[in-house]
């Protein structure tokens, strides 16, 4: 059996934005999250949940909608996470149709072997080529208030939750999901995920990782993280250079 194919280009890493710049693998469909843009300067297929498709040289996935893309050589990938004020003001007007991702006109070139100044620099223009201009709504306080809460603890009892939130458990979570996009139990995973990329990040191990996360085991980890991005964590984390912004 052939060996899976892996990503082995650069990530930089900075607050909820995450810029990998290298050859890209074939993935399954998945979504997560949060924002994705990726610029392919030779073109890249990308398919969106209802088995359309295009071929585009740029290109904005909206934050959870199923997708998944082809293979290049060389490629820039922006993720932001869907708290970002960016990765919300994106999904104010999603679509969920990959017709719609397309953006061709976004004239940034990928650099080969960026410097930090340079990743920098790449992401200002990705973000500057979006022209995002509208903010995004402002998130009810008590969202607000639950955010916080949940980012803090993996061990979150629903009740004080809800009581310091002001609001019943079936308004907090009406609440919740309207103004985050997912519901409690799939963001408290997708934030335990995003902690066990930045073991990876420090130099841990995959079942170091996943304990440090609040996963089951190593096992558990790959089956969410298949679930949001459409590849193992072997091909997905193993072999990438990890840079930090901040």
């Amino acid at each position: 059996m052939s060996t899976p194919e892996r990503l082995n280009g650069t990530a930089f890493v900075s607050e909820t934005r995450m810029l990998y710049v290298g050859p890209l693998v074939a993935t399954k469909r998945h979504a997560h999250h949060a924002a994705q843009i990726v610029i392919a300067p030779q073109g890249l297929h990308i398919e969106d949940g209802a088995s359309g498709r295009i071929r585009a040289g740029a290109a904005v996935i909206p934050p959870r909608l199923p997708h998944a893309h082809g293979a290049c050589a060389h490629a820039a990938l922006l993720f932001l996470d869907g708290d970002d004020l960016a990765s919300r003001g994106l999904s104010r007007d999603a679509e969920p149709r990959c017709e719609a991702w397309g953006r061709d006109g976004l004239a940034v070139s990928v650099p080969r072997d960026p410097t930090p100044e340079m990743a920098r620099a790449l992401m200002a223009a990705i973000l500057a080529a979006l022209d995002v201009r509208r903010p995004p709504e402002p998130r009810h306080p008590a969202v607000r208030r639950m955010c916080a809460c949940l980012d803090g603890s993996d061990d979150v009892d629903l009740a004080r939750l809800s009581h310091e939130a002001g609001l019943s458990p079936r308004q907090m979570r009406h609440a919740f999901a309207r103004d985050v996009g997912l519901p409690m139990r799939a963001y408290m995973r997708w934030k335990r995920l995003r902690r066990a990329i930045a073991a990876v990040e420090g130099g841990a191990s995959l079942s170091a990782a996943a304990a440090s996360a609040g996963f089951a085991d190593s096992a558990h980890l790959s089956r969410v993280y298949r679930e949001q991005f459409g590849l193992t964590p072997t091909q997905g984390l193993s072999s990438i250079t990890w840079r930090t912004l901040d």
